[in-house]
């Protein structure tokens, strides 16, 4: 978590309405802490007022000599669901290219005590966990008003003469947080009269909580998982006899967002080996020594005929064929040489298949492409995605893995093909 007062002096950019709640951070910052933030506002052409809001965001950045920049959303980028979350993610995509591309240091947002109360509330109702009953938890977006109520925020503004644009859409009951803010009140006051305070502590305390699980998630994380490229490799250990292994696992796929079901996680953890779900963006797959979280991949059916160079740029990988004089062959490890014979066009590139077999080089005999890939061990999910190059019938080259005796490198010629894959 940031010191805000380190941050005087340094580039910081802030997400600006226009609203009180942003014209009362901007100027809180630079009173409070020295600092003079870059000011952000988007323009999503939501309302009639949205351009003169725009207008007004300039005059107070020239009154008070901020810089700022708007972001106009094109017509017709309309969703006709989720209005609120489609504007969302534009904004923050839009905050972290701008503060990247500035260099800021941090980036500021004018959430505030009532945001919070009411993100819990909404997200309570539509059965959230502990991370998202506490929302607002991007660590990497800094809320210095998050403990200031709506009615601190508007007698600093009237205190300190502040003036502001009212946005006529906080007033509409069409959007579920304003019916959250403007209807539930009154119910319950009439329920528990202290629910203010009450449900402050109840989310400071959530709060807290979320900052022990998602340390002990990093720790958790620090010890048992590894990156390897874009897969999480997150490795057994007697954690997976707990009780809260399901949970683990789940919080584990959640903190990448890999959009995996609770409940086909819990198959997987039970499972054997080999046992796999898939979600939207990502699967999960139980492999021998590890659990393995990776991208979602589609099968590929196709057999590609490889006539001539050109035609390797067809491929859905990068592989090249260098023809290299039999005296300049060098053997090292990750090199791979093939046969002037087998590497000359034409050949066929294709996914392997049941029942394919080959000649492992250094082998006598054949064996199944499957029982080979088993015996070295390769995830299964690598397995389905693992291509053979076969010449007249015959299979010569588990691309990545091994090459058949056929199709070793001989003395006797003359030449012979340096394979780089990709």
């Amino acid at each position: 978590m940031y010191d805000i007062k380190s941050l005087s002096g340094e580039k910081t950019v802030v997400g600006f309405s226009g609203g009180v709640d942003s014209v009362v951070l901007v100027m809180h910052l630079l009173r409070q802490y020295q600092i003079r933030p870059y000011l952000l506002h988007v323009n999503y052409g939501l309302r009639e007022e949205a351009s003169e809001d725009a207008m007004w965001c300039k005059w107070f950045a020239n009154e008070y000599r901020y810089e700022l920049e708007v972001l106009t959303v094109p017509n017709g980028s309309l969703p006709e669901k989720n209005i609120q979350g489609w504007a969302r993610k534009i904004r923050y995509a839009w905050f972290k290219d701008r503060a990247e591309a500035l260099g800021a240091k941090a980036v500021f947002t004018a959430h505030h005590l009532d945001d919070r109360k009411e993100t819990f509330l909404m997200n309570a109702l539509r059965g959230a966990g502990l991370i998202g009953l506490t929302g607002l938890s991007n660590e990497q977006i800094i809320r210095p008003l998050k403990d200031w109520s709506k009615t601190q925020i508007l007698e600093y503004a009237k205190e300190h003469q502040l003036d502001w644009r009212e946005d006529a859409s906080n007033a509409t009951l069409k959007y579920t947080r304003n019916k959250v803010r403007l209807l539930l009140p009154e119910v319950l006051d009439k329920v528990e009269p202290r629910w203010q305070g009450g449900l402050r502590k109840t989310i400071d305390n959530l709060e807290r909580d979320r900052g022990l699980l998602l340390g002990f998630l990093d720790e958790f994380k620090a010890q048992h998982v590894r990156e390897i490229g874009e897969e999480y490799w997150i490795n057994f250990g007697p954690w997976t006899q707990r009780d809260y292994a399901h949970n683990l696992l789940y919080r584990l796929c959640t903190s990448i967002d890999a959009r995996l079901s609770f409940e086909e996680i819990g198959h997987v953890l039970e499972g054997a080996s080999g046992q796999r779900t898939e979600g939207r963006t990502h699967l999960l797959v139980k492999d021998r020594e590890a659990f393995i979280i990776a991208p979602r991949y589609l099968m590929d059916r196709r057999s590609y005929r490889i006539t001539c160079e050109a035609d390797l740029a067809t491929l859905p990988f990068r592989l090249s064929l260098t023809k290299t004089p039999i005296d300049a062959v060098e053997f090292a490890p990750g090199r791979e040489w093939i046969g002037a014979e087998v590497g000359s066009f034409p050949f066929i590139i294709r996914l392997w298949q049941p029942g394919d077999v080959f000649s492992p080089l250094g082998m006598q005999g054949t064996k199944k492409v499957a029982d080979f890939l088993n015996d070295i061990r390769v995830p299964r999910h690598h397995k389905d995605q693992t291509y053979v190059l076969e010449k007249q019938g015959v299979i010569h080259w588990v691309l990545g893995h091994r090459i058949s005796n056929e199709a070793k490198v001989v003395e006797s010629a003359e030449f012979a093909y340096l394979a780089e894959i990709n």
